[in-house]
């Protein structure tokens, strides 16, 4: 099993590198951080070319990991092992869940998540409406620490669907016909566009970063 390297810590694989931690950023303290897995999770192909880490429990990834097969759940942790290193941090827009989002994004910010790209920040809904000002103004704070930010929209329908009626999408997928009422008729057929759209925009970006990644 995958466990974590001391926080900050580098492989010792590798010869030692020197984290520099950007003059004036806050670190966050050691319990809000995620630890930097020192071990491969993804132990069978094909490997997940970007990974979910969540920002606290609850914040939809495994829905999310089913639902892109490009995906992983990256167990709360930094899959700084792993062939591809590509990470999305996943988070409600409920105030606790953007404060996890934040820590973790200066955490990657600082240098103190091993080998990983991050790719930037992904908001789930916690509630169908409009976000209270507080929170909107707590969301842009927190999306502006992200290298790039994705918002899903509220997708009640998801609600009434079992972990195995979820649909699956693929970057090879097509997408429905024009006009296509599948979705509608039964959102077991397809994923929903805005989910095919956010997942095929993240699994580009986590293509680009892969060709800069060492082996």
């Amino acid at each position: 099993m995958a466990s974590p390297l001391a926080r900050g810590a580098q492989s010792t694989d590798t010869a030692p590198s020197r984290v520099v931690i950007p003059a004036g950023l806050r670190i966050p303290p050691a319990e809000s951080m995620a630890p930097v897995w020192d071990e491969e999770i993804a132990t069978a192909a094909p490997r997940p070319a970007f990974w979910l880490l969540g920002a606290h429990g609850g914040a939809c990834v495994s829905t999310l990991a089913r639902t892109w097969a490009p995906s992983g759940d990256c167990r709360r942790g930094w899959p700084s092992a792993d062939r591809y290193r590509s990470v999305v941090i996943v988070a409600r827009t409920h105030r606790a869940g953007l404060h996890s989002a934040h820590e973790l994004l200066l955490q990657a910010t600082a240098g103190l998540s091993g080998d990983c790209t991050l790719l930037g920040l992904l908001t789930v809904p916690d509630a169908d409406g409009k976000l209270p000002a507080t929170l909107r103004r707590q969301l842009e704070v927190v999306e502006a620490a992200a290298p790039h930010a994705w918002r899903l929209p509220y997708l009640g329908h998801y609600r009434s669907l079992t972990y195995d009626q979820m649909p699956v999408w693929s970057p090879n997928d097509p997408p429905p016909p024009p006009g296509s009422k599948l979705r509608r008729a039964d959102p077991t057929a397809y994923p929903d566009p805005a989910l095919a759209d956010v997942g095929a925009d993240i699994f580009a970006a986590a293509r680009l970063a892969a060709t800069r990644q060492a082996p």
